[in-house]
């Protein structure tokens, strides 16, 4: 496969160290007071979330301020249309390649799910938004300066993309990674804090048990780690983080000074933010697999499991729009 020769690059035991947790896309509005993501017992086997690592923070936008905004805001009404439109995100792009371990990148490996999945979902009359189909950043994401403004202009565009296209139901793609090799296993992410966020949960039941299941069917076996409400995915001073391509609309911060605005003498430079938008549709985040298990790692590198990890995406969503 493309993607396992694209793969060989990386070392063939032991994590690149900046890359160890990622796949988030992650961050967002802050909502409420904060609490740590907790396991869903419907759909899931309820195991314990894993914890971000050193590395995530790039990719996880910690300091989001307040929501500028109420999180109220509605799906917009449903259009007539013959065939239902389903968003697939591939996480990551360019140089922020997620996790990376055992001759697998996450970059590559998110992006030729969404490729089988999306040809699978054409077989059975369903149209599909892609929201990157190279190895660089998402279509629409505005050249920008490296680090917090280009993840967040990469970030942003997935999420217009997705409502550009008036998209049914938004599922995102990513493998997970940790510091404990032992970690493995499917996991799904949800986020309770929407109008739609019942939709968002069943979504995320019908993905977790339709990959447990096409994977077993297939002859493979890992565990099904549950689902987890990402509303609160991680706290900052006292607030909830949410995963970005999830959560409400309102503002996100680096923490970091801005670079683009020149203080007053003496003056603290202000934080870099970002007023952030919502997806408007039914969404959730799935994490197929641990890059750091290498059992793990072996099911990704196999045509087979792949195939029917992709399978049992699809049969998640048709299942949840009722084909």
């Amino acid at each position: 496969m493309a993607l396992i020769g694209r793969a060989r690059s990386v070392p063939a035991a032991g994590l690149l160290p900046a890359a160890l947790l990622v796949s988030a896309a992650l961050a967002a509005a802050a909502c409420g007071p904060a609490s740590t993501a907790a396991p869903v017992a419907p759909g899931g086997s309820g195991g314990a979330a894993s914890p971000p690592v050193a590395g995530a923070a790039s990719a996880a936008g910690e300091g989001s301020a307040p929501a500028a905004a109420s999180a109220s805001a509605a799906p917009a009404p449903a259009r007539p249309r013959e065939r239902p439109v389903v968003v697939l995100d591939p996480g990551h792009g360019a140089e922020e390649v997620g996790a990376a371990a055992y001759g697998v990148v996450e970059r590559d490996s998110n992006l030729d799910f969404a490729l089988r999945a999306e040809r699978l979902l054409l077989a059975h009359g369903v149209d599909v938004v892609v929201t990157r189909r190279s190895e660089g950043r998402a279509e629409g994401a505005q050249a920008a300066a490296p680090g917090f403004f280009a993840t967040r202009a990469d970030l942003l565009a997935r999420v217009r993309t997705a409502n550009a296209a008036e998209g049914d139901v938004f599922v995102s793609i990513h493998s997970n990674g940790s510091a404990d090799p032992s970690l493995r296993g499917v996991e799904v992410y949800y986020d309770s804090h929407r109008p739609f966020g019942a939709e968002n949960l069943a979504l995320a039941q019908q993905l977790i048990a339709s990959t447990h299941a096409a994977l077993a069917e297939a002859g493979f076996w890992t565990p099904s780690r549950g689902v987890f409400d990402a509303a609160c995915w991680r706290s900052r001073s006292g607030r909830c983080v949410g995963l970005y391509v999830l959560s409400p609309e309102g503002t996100t911060t680096s923490g970091q000074p801005d670079p683009r605005v020149a203080p007053a003498a003496g003056a603290t430079p202000p934080p870099t933010t970002q007023v952030k938008e919502a997806t408007m549709m039914p969404g959730a985040l799935v994490e197929l697999l641990f890059i750091s298990n290498p059992e793990d790692a072996a099911l990704l590198r196999s045509d087979a499991a792949r195939e029917a990890l992709a399978r049992g995406l699809v049969a998640g969503i048709l299942a949840f729009l009722g084909l």
